[in-house]
Formats: structure tokens, sequence, C-alpha cells
């Protein structure tokens, strides 16, 4: 649950320890996509109206990605801003892990997949466990956008870790057990 805190202080961390850095990747955004927060909520109801007539329940969830974020992996990757494709991400969170291939069907059908940007973490997990789909495409807009697509069960364990898996698949509340 330490997420929202830990990008606040990256960001805020970035600004004084490296503040023109900070500063050439935010104007980078402000050039490029102008961080327009109504298109992650057209992308969302784009995306929530196929699903809904498709008759899938589901989760959706929107982010932009922070200039620490980007500023990382420009540094870490050795990438130019141009390489950076997943400034939006979307996040599907389904059921069971047929809904998450067939969601991404319908994404791969309603937009353009940019080709070598999809990986399967479902069938290939990470070393540490984590499992999800992602792909990058472009959207109605030309603005090219990540979608991950997972299980609850996924999500939970990628948001809180292992501990929370464990509560999750024991169905324990947020309080203590006794």
């Amino acid at each position: 649950g330490m997420q929202r805190i830990k990008l606040e202080l990256e960001n805020l961390s970035l600004q004084f320890l490296d503040p023109i850095g900070y500063e050439e990747v935010q104007n980078d955004i402000q050039k490029k996509y102008g961080i327009n927060q109504n298109f992650i909520e057209n992308l969302k109801q784009y995306i929530s109206d196929e699903l809904d007539r498709h008759e899938i329940p589901f989760e959706l969830k929107g982010r932009v990605k922070t200039v620490y974020s980007i500023y990382r992996k420009m540094f870490m990757q050795n990438r130019a801003f141009d390489e950076i494709y997943d400034v939006y991400a979307v996040r599907i969170i389904l059921d069971t892990v047929a809904e998450c291939y067939n969601a991404l069907g319908l994404i791969h059908d309603m937009y353009h997949p940019i080709p070598n940007r999809f990986k399967d973490y479902i069938s290939t997990p990470k070393p540490n466990g984590y499992r999800s789909l992602h792909t990058t495409v472009i959207g109605h807009e030309g603005i090219p956008f990540e979608v991950q697509i997972r299980t609850r069960e996924m999500d939970e364990m990628a948001e809180y870790g292992v501990a929370a898996h464990w509560k999750y698949k024991e169905g324990l509340s947020g309080s203590r057990a006794k």
C-alpha cells in the first residue's frame, strides 16, 4: 500500500537531485502529449463499452507514468524519450485467465498493436512471480499506450506482494485474524 507515497517521494526527490533532468522530461511530456487526462478517460470509456458489449465483468484502471519513472527508464535502459511507449497505460482486471486472453484479442481488434511490444507474463511469469499480459498499441489519436491485462488475484499479488496474496487466498479481512 506504499506505492502512492513511493511515487510521490521519487518525483519530489528527482526535482531536487536533478532539477534539469526533471524539467527536461517534464517538457518532453508536455510537448509530445500535453498530459491529457481526458485521453485516459476516453480510453477507459471505449474499452469499457467493448468489454460490456461482450459481457465480460471487469475493473479498469488508467494512469499517466510519472516524470521520475520515465527519467529512470531513459537512464537505466539508455532510451530516448521517443522510445518510451508507456507514458499512458490502462489496466484491465478480470476474473479468469481465459478472460485475460479474450480481452487481449479484443484490444488488438480495437487498436493497432506495436510489433515486438507484447509480453505474456501469464504463461511465463517473471522470476518474482509477477503475472500479467502487456501489450502496447496505438490509440485512435495516434498516441501509443500500454495495456496490462490480469486477473484480480494477479493484481493483488502485483500491487501488494506475497503477504496480500496469502490474505487474498485465505479470504481474510484487513483486520488481524484471531
